[in-house]
């Protein structure tokens, strides 16, 4: 059987996409400053994307502070900001912070797809195993139940052995050597989301020997090569990287959105479509309620990005992917009254 949606909102879309891609149409003459901070990779589908709209509204003024995630929440509820560009999910923290400014909760759109394998950039979640290992594929049910205490997608038991995952002979009663993330990390933060439905993390799964205990810049390459040695070392370990992290002694698994549908390959092209289960968004987020009239310039830009024009700018960057034409029009359909 094969998986024909994805469940979450901004995240999940068709697989065969048949739906038309919108054009941007101005409904509206604007002009004056719009600013943007947020991931440093965006710096090249920033430019892209102001010249493009500069064709549509040359009085618009951009400028951008391209510093991290982390600064543009705070930038957006004091007012430095007008769009916030994320690389990952908005953490519960931010959104904390964000209703000691504002009544409601902060409001935030898929722009893009993650690329498959370029550091930094958003990365398809890869699970790795040992070259060795006999196993081909796992679902995202088995792996909630390898990963998570609360087992949400429905799990009867924990998974702690090989054997339960299909494989006999002496990897029956192999234990499995879990290896996690920084749980503070965006990919982990995406993981618990996608994966385990927000559910807490099991007890005992250990960081990598080696992996840094903390976050800092590179600190995500340096746990990938922790996890990296220790795959090699260990036949009966499994770990979560991405896939510019595979060696000749690593492989990927194949995802499955359930036990019976089809698992699928991580590869550019379903990264692309958004078959490949652990596929990534990247994120737009506005400081505008969402019942209310917005800054005219905001809104524009907003319906640029997510329209023919402003997916071509991310056609044409190479690493990020283009959003398939589904979710660009169910994006849309939420500032469609603006």
């Amino acid at each position: 059987m094969t998986t024909e949606t994805r469940s979450e909102p901004s995240v999940g879309l068709v697989r065969n996409d048949a739906s038309p891609m919108p054009a941007y149409e101005p409904r509206t003459e604007v002009s004056g400053p719009l600013t943007a901070w947020g991931d440093p990779a965006f710096e090249e589908l920033w430019k892209g994307w102001t010249a493009a709209f500069n064709e549509f509204h040359p009085k618009v003024k951009f400028d951008h502070f391209l510093a991290g995630t982390s600064t543009a929440v705070g930038a957006l509820y004091t007012k430095t900001a007008d769009i916030g560009l994320f690389g990952r999910e908005i953490r519960r923290l931010e959104k904390t912070s964000w209703k000691r400014v504002f009544s409601h909760q902060p409001l935030g759109f898929a722009i893009a797809t993650g690329s498959f394998d370029v550091f930094a950039k958003t990365v398809s979640i890869a699970l790795l195993v040992n070259r060795e290992n006999p196993l081909e594929s796992v679902s995202l049910p088995q792996l909630d139940a390898i990963y998570s205490r609360d087992r949400r997608r429905g799990a009867a038991e924990p998974i702690r052995t090989w054997g339960q995952l299909g494989l006999g002979g002496e990897w029956e009663n192999a234990p499995i050597r879990l290896y996690c993330l920084d749980p503070d990390t965006g990919t982990a933060q995406h993981f618990r989301m996608r994966v385990l439905l927000d559910g807490r993390w099991a007890d005992d799964i250990p960081l990598p020997a080696g992996a840094p205990t903390e976050m800092y810049a590179g600190s995500g390459g340096h746990a990938a090569e922790a996890l990296v040695s220790a795959l090699q070392r260990d036949r009966f370990a499994l770990g979560i990287a991405g896939f510019r992290n595979r060696t000749g002694d690593i492989k990927a698994l194949a995802i499955a959105e359930t036990d019976e549908a089809e698992a699928v390959e991580g590869s550019v092209e379903s990264t692309r479509t958004r078959r490949y289960p652990l596929s990534r968004s990247v994120y737009a987020f506005v400081r505008e309620k969402p019942d209310s009239v917005w800054d005219p310039k905001v809104a524009e830009f907003t319906r640029f990005l997510l329209s023919r024009e402003g997916q071509a700018v991310v056609a044409s960057e190479g690493e990020y992917q283009p959003l398939p034409a589904s979710l660009v029009v169910a994006e849309r359909d939420r500032i469609a009254a603006r």
